[in-house]
């Protein structure tokens, strides 16, 4: 077994860690209302408001790359028959011949909620250059999501180059200076405001690799850029491949997290610098005490699932996601005894 496997994600104890002071992150934070006193051995082991009916969201990756391509019309009818409640896309710029045709479809789709994801490498020395285009390119993608069904955007900061360290928890934020954390302050605090102007929601994406890598990254960025409007993104595989990630009690009791909006659940299996998407019931993470702990926590928002680089049928690859989560819905209302928190 590997140290990082063996590190046991499902600790239910807080662990005191300096990483947040290294950050200078403070640790004031409101204390969130005491959950309600569960019974394990009685049906009100689960109060009916544990198990939250989020919308579902595809997004953009499961249909891409190994030597395969799919029609917007094939990705959306896909995502509407696993029984997606809405699409993420990913990387569209407004204005192209994708775009149109996606919001040309997106009537007919008849998804209750859309999204977009979009990057930025202007972080990194190399991309540095582009950092006020970026910008500009950012202001004007929420306005045109703004004039569209999509109600949300996810930014990552993406770049390796200088970041990139020997395995995950040696790169990004771990290896950053100080011109790095100014830039993706800029960035951010850009992209806050322009969501603030639309009325678009944003999220700040964690990547592996990237500056913004661990909550406690996520945290200081949020924080560097003074942002008022847009929130955190939680990642189930990029929290979970990060050793340098506090534990999940820890993040969700960070105060950003007050403000969380947008929540991925993707499953993988690690090797120390990379992890290879695996459909949601296949990898290591266990996803039944994951989402218990995102109803716990009380988050109500769309939740996406990624699948880059899975191969096979993205179809059933995708479905696997819906089904996944359905069955654990089930099982948590109707087997009391098997939720995962019980004390």
């Amino acid at each position: 077994m590997t140290e990082h496997s063996s590190n046991n994600r499902r600790s239910f104890l807080k662990k005191t860690s300096g990483l947040l002071a290294a950050l200078g992150i403070g640790l004031d934070a409101t204390a969130r209302p005491v959950a309600p006193d569960r019974t394990p051995d009685s049906k009100a082991a689960i109060p009916p408001y544990k198990v939250i009916d989020n919308p579902l969201v595809l997004f953009d990756n499961f249909h891409v790359g190994n030597r395969r391509g799919y029609s917007w019309k094939a990705k959306f009818a896909a995502a509407r028959n696993a029984g997606f409640d809405g699409y993420e896309l990913v990387t569209v710029a407004p204005g192209s011949d994708q775009w149109k045709e996606a919001m040309d479809l997106m009537p007919a789709a008849n998804f209750r909620v859309w999204g977009m994801h979009w990057t930025t490498r202007a972080v990194v020395d190399s991309n540095f250059p582009d950092i006020d285009r970026d910008i500009e390119q950012i202001e004007e993608l929420v306005e045109a999501c703004a004039a569209t069904p999509i109600e949300y955007i996810t930014l990552s900061l993406s770049g390796n180059g200088e970041l990139r360290g020997p395995n995950i928890h040696e790169s990004g934020s771990a290896k950053a200076e100080d011109r790095h954390w100014e830039r993706a302050y800029k960035i951010i605090g850009a992209f806050d405001r322009a969501c603030a102007r639309h009325q678009i929601r944003g999220s700040l994406y964690p990547h592996t690799h990237w500056i913004c890598d661990t909550p406690q990254s996520q945290a200081k960025i949020l924080e560097g850029a003074n942002a008022t409007t847009i929130g955190p993104a939680f990642c189930s595989h990029h929290w979970y491949a990060n050793r340098n990630s506090v534990e999940l009690d820890e993040a969700l009791d960070l105060p950003m997290m007050e403000k969380l909006n947008y929540v991925v659940l993707t499953n993988g299996r690690f090797n120390g610098d990379n992890f290879p998407a695996v459909r949601f019931d296949l990898g290591e993470i266990d996803m039944a005490w994951m989402l218990a702990k995102i109803y716990e926590f009380g988050y109500s928002g769309p939740i996406s699932t990624q699948g880059w680089g899975i191969g096979g049928d993205p179809y059933l690859n995708c479905k696997a996601f819906v089904d996944g989560i359905t069955a654990l819905k089930r099982r948590f209302k109707t087997q009391p005894e098997l939720w995962p928190l019980r004390e």
